[in-house]
């Protein structure tokens, strides 16, 4: 059934080509037009930030989009080698990426099954991008994995009217650097236009053995009638990282900050590639219609990891020597992974008079496979064979959903906005039987993962209105649910007992959003109260498992409650003074500790009220400030404070991030008036201008937790440090 619709939104968006009559539609209203289903407008009661074109210019050198939007408000951004580029992630408002929806051009990025998002696969995407939108809390209905903490939606840029180049090199701080072209056809007959970008990324890391090696791209052809346009985008691609997700303890941070426990070789590579179609029609001036089939293939070649496993997990016999039998060996595997995501989305939108209706649905399927090879093994076995699979799965995701947007204008001042989303999603889980394959005397491979299915209806309802030219205010209300992911329930790659889906119950957030704004000549300035009332949270540990994921848990009632701003003064003429903020409390109303007793060996549970969620700092501040003196010189100087963080939800400040604060520095330089030649410019960007020594995320180790009888408990905080004081010289030259 899922094919057969994809097929029929295929053949409907084709259908509507031999209708192209009289206006025309150009290639940035048809990127619009692909992404209003999900994309705010401004005129919605709707918490959000939007990056333009030239604001990214101005802030991205080639660190990742967690690193471009880190300054907006509730983000807190950090990637595992200290640099921002490699493995790079955020939270927003507490909340990691799994919970925050991610869209390029419509198209779901978040991993279906485990609902993360790895920018690294596909770096120096913000080179292409026309406009980054984050919304925050529940936002508008999106495509994929449900807007829980909120959004980001990119899109890539249209397809220009004139021919252009523009060459990117830099180089940086601890091997840093990045080479991107990028080439505009122009309109060729008025018909025909290319868009197509090639980059290279390289960073050694701050850390020791963290480098990152990428190649991506991105490229783009359109083809235009009256009133259509077809556009093709392919995007994507390859990253090899010596891995660094595994913290560091207190004392070693102190006596060793750039130490990474991973030594021995420890590396990974990762190819995904997305290949869009979108088709764009305008009906009339009141009504358009587009449709987009997308396909990506993702591809893990090698993840590899050298440790000590018992035989069954490796997938061996044990093997007797005499009369003692080996239980344990020293290997070196590779986690590897294939992954096919096919789906489609087609949205309609009519506008006449007071009303504004737009209607989008949504399909999309899924295959994972996941298996594991034994690359080599320190303890010869006579019967291992190099390459050995370990194990061999296969998840399946499907998912199908549509919803209604409507907006209705009062009057010229007053806006009501309505959203309604029902989304069902499914997913099941096969293994391949192996041969030798059981742990803890239990054959795992045979193990039960029941099939699942859930249905959710999730909605929001607001009101905007407008004072008058300078002052309007909003509110709305919206209830979104999410499904656990696999991991949530495996807690690793492959299930260790009978899973129902009863174990882990879906999580529930209703978001109350209230907010005004003020924007005149010279002071702009956005304000927003949020109350998330979480129901059966599924949230963090603290613990990750052997890849580096986070382990999670249902954990009951929470709430994120707090007040974010944003503002820009105009001081001077050539000065700006700019403000990004968030005051939050964020707290879990009751949860249950597991603790190993050392004295009784039994599982002992300490329950707290109201206590304080993991990774969730209650201040977040970004205070900076730009000076353009004159057309061919800027500068920008930005300070930011985060607040401390628990690492864990026990409320022991042993188990914590201490608070930091930092300054960066950017400025930039207009060649032209000196070189005739094109445009060129040069940037210079210093981060950690003081030389701070601090650690912006980090987690606790293992899976459990000891406590003694005089009730201190063993728990290790790890932690992920950043880079001291970095630079990163750029050439930019436009032709």
């Amino acid at each position: 059934m899922l094919k057969k619709t994809i097929i029929l939104s295929y053949l409907l968006a084709f259908s509507q080509i031999s209708f192209a009559q009289t206006d025309s539609l150009n290639s940035k209203n048809m990127q619009e037009f692909v992404v209003k289903g999900i994309k705010a407008n401004v005129n919605l009661p709707i918490t959000q930030t939007t990056l333009d074109k030239k604001q990214i210019e101005q802030k991205y050198y080639g660190a990742d989009i967690p690193s471009l939007i880190n300054n907006t408000p509730s983000i807190n951004g950090y990637s595992d080698n200290g640099m921002g580029i490699g493995y790079s992630f955020f939270r927003l408002r507490g909340m990691d990426q799994t919970r925050v929806n991610t869209t390029v051009n419509g198209i779901p990025v978040n991993d279906p099954e485990n609902m993360g998002v790895y920018f690294n696969n596909f770096a120096d995407l913000a080179s292409s991008a026309e406009s980054i939108q984050i919304q925050r809390g529940v936002g508008t209905s999106t495509n994929g994995v449900a807007s829980f903490g909120g959004s980001v939606n990119i899109l890539t840029k249209s397809l220009a009217p004139k021919q252009s180049a523009t060459v990117n090199f830099g180089v940086g701080s601890f091997g840093s650097s990045r080479a991107t072209l990028e080439y505009q056809s122009g309109m060729i007959n008025n018909k025909l236009a290319f868009y197509g970008r090639l980059s290279n990324l390289q960073t050694n890391g701050y850390r020791n053995n963290s480098g990152a090696k990428i190649t991506s791209y991105l490229f783009s052809a359109g083809y235009f009638w009256k009133k259509s346009v077809l556009k093709l985008n392919v995007f994507g691609g390859y990253a090899e990282n010596n891995l660094a997700y595994i913290g560091i303890d207190a004392n070693t941070l102190n006596s060793n900050r750039t130490f990474n426990p991973l030594v021995n070789g420890e590396k990974d590579a990762f190819k995904q590639t997305f290949y869009q179609l979108q088709y764009s029609y305008q009906i009339n001036n009141r009504s358009n219609f587009t449709s987009s089939v997308y396909f990506v293939r993702g591809e893990a070649p090698k993840f590899q990891y050298y440790g000590t496993f018992a035989n069954d997990y490796l997938n061996l016999p044990t093997y007797i020597n005499g009369n003692d039998t080996q239980l344990t060996n020293t290997a070196m595997i590779s986690y590897r992974l294939n992954q096919y995501f096919v789906g489609t989305f087609v949205n309609y939108q009519y506008k006449t008079g007071k009303w504004d209706l737009m209607a989008n649905m949504h399909a999309n399927s899924f295959t994972g496979e996941h298996f594991l090879e034994v690359q080599s093994i320190d303890w010869y076995n006579p019967k291992f064979t190099p390459s050995q699979n370990a194990f061999f799965n296969t998840g399946n995701k499907n998912e199908i959903s549509g919803n209604v947007k409507l907006n209705y204008s009062f009057n010229t001042k007053t806006v009501a906005f309505g959203d309604i989303q029902v989304r069902n999603v499914s997913f099941n889980y096969a293994p391949q039987i192996m041969e030798y394959r059981t742990i803890y005397g239990l054959n795992n491979d045979n193990l039960l993962v029941e099939n699942m299915n859930w249905t959710f209806i999730n909605y929001r309802v607001g009101l905007k209105h407008q004072f008058n030219k300078s002052i309007n205010v909003y509110a709305m209300f919206g209830r979104s649910n999410r499904e656990p992911a696999r991991v949530d329930y495996f807690k690793d790659e492959h299930p260790y007992s009978n899973i129902k889906q009863s174990d882990i119950k879906h999580e529930t957030v209703n978001d109350y959003e209230l907010g005004a704004s003020f924007n005149n000549q010279k002071l702009a300035i956005n304000a927003n109260l949020f109350y998330m009332d979480f129901e059966n949270q599924i949230a963090s540990t603290g613990s990750l498992n052997t890849y580096g994921v986070a382990i999670n848990t249902n954990v009951g009632a929470s709430v994120r409650k707090g007040i974010e701003i944003e503002a820009t003064w105009k001081l001077h003429k050539m000065i700006w003074l700019t403000n990004s903020s968030a005051f939050s409390q964020n707290t879990i109303n009751k949860i249950g500790l597991h603790y190993f007793d050392e004295n009784t060996y039994a599982d002992t549970v300490i329950i707290k009220e109201n206590a304080s969620s993991a990774l969730s700092p209650s201040v977040i501040i970004n205070q900076g400030i730009r000076v353009i003196p004159n057309k061919w010189f800027y500068a920008e100087l930005n300070y930011r404070f985060v607040s401390m963080q628990y690492l864990d939800n026990s409320e022991d400040k042993n188990i914590s991030i201490p608070d930091f604060h930092l300054m960066d520095l950017k400025f930039g330089i207009n060649l032209k008036q000196w070189i005739k030649y094109g445009e060129p410019s040069i940037s210079v960007q210093v981060n950690n201008l003081t030389n701070q020594l601090f650690t912006p995320s980090g987690n606790v180790q293992g899976y459990t937790n000891s406590i003694n009888s005089q009730g201190k408990t063993g728990t290790v905080p790890l932690f992920f440090a950043a880079a001291t004081q970095n630079i990163f010289v750029g050439l930019t030259w436009k032709f």
